[in-house]
């Protein structure tokens, strides 16, 4: 996929992501819990296209949780920017088509992200409710946070196989 064809896919994949989890999502009545598609989508682009685009993914998808008003400027940005970076380092290592191993660490993410909004995010508050933080909020969303990633790890794995198929001369090539 050329670069700006990634970074389209990217771009509008990240934008749907956002609109979708923070906008629509959550005005459905009756809907406790929303998959966390930001972080769904920061990490696919990781595993996918490598460090670059999951730390560029991962900044753009913390920079607009920020800005809806976490609390504390960068709070987001900071998780998710690392996120992101270690999924592309991992890119690297890893086939993307190892969908068992990547749900794997993408449950890794998943539990790392909690981890990191539990400790700064209530401990300072002095909110030390884990057992109830967990049953309630992290359980229901990672299970739907994992049923997304499976479904739009694939789609951007067959727009990226889809749109590396070039025309030249009448016959197809893969690049």
């Amino acid at each position: 996929m050329t670069g700006l064809k990634r970074f389209l896919v990217s771009f509008v994949s990240l934008m749907l992501c956002f609109f979708l989890q923070l906008v629509i999502l959550p005005g459905i009545p009756g809907v406790r819990t929303v998959p966390n598609l930001l972080l769904v989508e920061t990490v696919s682009l990781g595993f996918l296209y490598g460090k670059a685009s999951g730390l560029a993914a991962g900044t753009a998808a913390g920079l607009l949780f920020d800005v809806l008003g976490s609390g504390i400027p960068g709070f987001y940005t900071l998780i998710f920017a690392v996120l992101g970076y270690l999924n592309g380092m991992l890119s690297e290592k890893i086939e993307s088509e190892m969908i068992l191993i990547l749900f794997v660490l993408f449950a890794i993410n998943e539990a790392v992200f909690h981890t990191y909004v539990f400790l700064l995010a209530f401990l300072i508050r002095k909110q030390f409710a884990f057992g109830s933080y967990l049953k309630n909020i992290v359980m229901p969303e990672m299970l739907l946070s994992l049923i997304a990633f499976l479904v739009l790890y694939g789609i951007l794995i067959f727009l990226s196989k889809r749109w590396d198929l070039r025309v030249n001369k009448g016959e197809i090539k893969i690049v």
